[in-house]
């Protein structure tokens, strides 16, 4: 048996939209693909999680161990990547400790955070990257190890760091590269 799914098992879990040559782990976990779009050339790795309102382009890796929270929404586009470990919450609680959290406890009781993540194309997040709800990281914008993103990335930019800040431009040959794929 391969270590992952065929085209016809992919059709049976009910995503929304499946492109050609998509290729996710039978290791993966996945909740709600009726609400999960999914383009061409696309691959999913082990251990990877996907909930919620998820929309993924074309040419895109998640590589493993990757949590994708798509309450509030998740889009990432085209040649867009996430290495190990990285984690995209789209809803995230109030640790403040004025309200109680979790998803077990009423929801008069939290107050939770929510807003879609977007990474624009071109985007990639290093191993280890947290994104907070609501940022979106611009065409071209990415992110080094261990990066936490609390708010939105410059186009073409380099963003190191806890909070992350932009270290140096990036260079857009990814751009003309590309072109050479269709």
């Amino acid at each position: 048996m391969n270590s992952f799914y065929t085209k016809e098992e992919l059709e049976k879990l009910g995503f929304k939209e499946i492109g050609d040559e998509v290729f996710i782990s039978r290791n993966a976990s996945i909740y709600g693909a009726a609400n999960m779009s999914i383009g061409n050339h696309v691959r999913i790795d082990d251990f990877c999680i996907l909930s919620g309102n998820i929309t993924i382009g074309n040419y895109v890796h998640i590589s493993a161990y990757t949590a994708l929270y798509g309450k509030g929404g998740i889009v990432i586009g085209n040649y867009c990547g996430c290495s190990p470990r990285s984690t995209i919450f789209s809803e995230s609680d109030d640790f403040s400790g004025e309200y109680m959290i979790g998803p077990m406890v009423p929801k008069k009781l939290t107050n939770v955070k929510t807003g879609r993540v977007v990474l624009e194309d071109y985007a990639q997040l290093g191993a280890n990257t947290v994104v907070l709800p609501g940022v979106t990281l611009k065409e071209g914008a990415v992110t080094g190890s261990m990066t936490l993103v609390i708010s939105s990335l410059e186009e073409w930019s380099i963003n190191v760091g806890v909070p992350c800040k932009k270290i140096k431009n990036r260079d857009t040959n990814a751009k003309l590269l590309s072109k050479k794929i269709r």
